[in-house]
């Protein structure tokens, strides 16, 4: 058993030798084309454009066409000697056009379009966020491998160490205090790699289920976590709100709130009405049961006089959801404004400490030789050897841990910049 959780360390890295190689953008696009929340997105976005498209009909006549029939079965005589008709019936088309509808036809366009547009910003964001929680997977699964790698290699290098000790214990030349202590410290390392592997197969499994793969399917990650980049520009406020989708969306509900307002206004304005009624059957008073053609032009006005104040109460409502609106784009500018001071400082801190743990591992690895060697002349105790490689370990382990903060702060400023993806 104890040979057990090194044997499946190496059995998941040859897994990933026949596994096909995944960069980070390839494991981006395949996020974005199975994610069904970026697919619900593109539905809402063809609902609002075919809603705009439905609006836009109202500036056009509408044709609507009608039939009836009844028939009385008592004899009604409209005068002396002359009988109505049992039966009446007629069909009849009435083309009717808006003239003039206090612009509620315009307004109604002009917020189906707002909203148009605030769809697409809203599939933007979802497609943002979504970038960002692909990059958090595709990092946290390189780290792990990375740490699962690192944790089989301490592995390896106190087994080394235990072999050597053991040497030595049989000749006679150390007590068995020395090889107690390095097999101890041989089955923490085992407990760590053993938590490694955990946590490597636990992130592979989200990794793939958010692509839509089977959750234990192999992958070669071919991105690699210790890779320098060039750090970004640093952003500007005013750009990054032209940027950021869900500012964009924040200034369009406030144009929307004002079209509403005025669209609520139009409800109380004089509406004009031209229309034209082509009817074919019996009059009203079928006399004679002659069924024939009649055409009516006709124009109609109606003009809202007095409703109890509701104009003022209506226009009030849409003013008081027009600062609602507002307060709202104001307080995610402010967030905005925090979001990008934190996330720069978070990428040029994780920078700096990338020097730092690099360093600090340049200096571990010189001092493990460094041990490792007068160990092996019998210029110090086994102690300092084992404490040597868990500087080692530490150091290294920072390494990794610091590049994946820092790839994460790079992709979460990307998402505060707005700029996550190509536009």
């Amino acid at each position: 058993m104890k040979k057990f959780y090194l044997l499946w360390g190496f059995v998941l890295l040859g897994m990933e030798l026949w596994a096909q190689g995944l960069s980070l953008k390839q494991y981006r696009d395949e996020v974005l084309q199975y994610n069904q929340q970026v697919q619900k997105s593109k539905e809402t976005v063809l609902q609002a454009w075919l809603t705009l498209k439905e609006v836009r009909t109202g500036f056009f006549p509408g044709l609507d066409a009608a039939a009836n029939y009844s028939y009385q079965p008592e004899t009604v005589e409209l005068f002396s000697g002359t009988a109505l008709k049992h039966d009446n019936y007629g069909v009849e088309a009435d083309l009717v056009q808006k003239v003039y509808s206090g612009s509620g036809v315009r307004k109604q366009y002009e917020i189906a379009k707002l909203q148009y547009a605030v769809s697409q910003w809203m599939a933007e964001h979802t497609v943002e966020n979504m970038v960002y929680v692909a990059d958090v997977a595709y990092w946290t699964v390189v780290a792990h491998r990375d740490l699962l790698n690192l944790s089989n290699e301490y592995v390896l290098l106190i087994k080394e160490l235990f072999a050597v000790i053991h040497e030595r214990f049989v000749e006679g030349v150390i007590g068995r205090t020395d090889v107690l202590m390095v097999e101890n410290r041989l089955k923490e390392a085992e407990i760590q790699q053993s938590s490694a592997i955990l946590n490597y197969k636990v992130s592979l499994q989200s990794l793939n289920v958010m692509r839509g793969h089977m959750p234990d399917e192999p992958v070669l990650l071919t991105d690699s976590i210790q890779q320098m980049v060039v750090l970004p520009k640093r952003e500007l406020l005013e750009e990054v709100l032209k940027q950021r989708s869900d500012y964009q969306v924040a200034v369009m509900n406030v144009e929307v709130a004002k079209m509403q307002t005025l669209l609520n206004r139009s409800r109380f304005l004089p509406q004009v009405l031209l229309g034209v009624k082509e009817r074919f059957g019996t009059t009203m008073l079928n006399v004679d049961g002659i069924s024939k053609w009649t055409t009516t032009f006709y124009a109609q006005i109606n003009i809202p006089l007095y409703h109890w104040g509701a104009k003022q109460k209506e226009v009030e409502r849409g003013r008081t959801q027009e600062r609602s609106r507002e307060l709202e784009r104001s307080r995610l500018q402010d967030e905005v404004m925090q979001e990008l001071s934190h996330a720069w400082t978070n990428v040029t801190e994780t920078a700096r400490r990338l020097e730092i743990v690099y360093s600090s591992l340049e200096i571990a690895r010189n001092n493990l030789n460094l041990n490792t060697f007068s160990y092996n002349e019998g210029k110090l105790p086994v102690l300092d050897v084992l404490s040597a490689q868990v500087s080692w370990l530490q150091a290294y382990t920072n390494v990794v841990s610091v590049n994946y903060q820092h790839k994460i702060a790079l992709s979460e400023y990307a998402k505060v910049c707005g700029n996550s993806f190509e536009k």
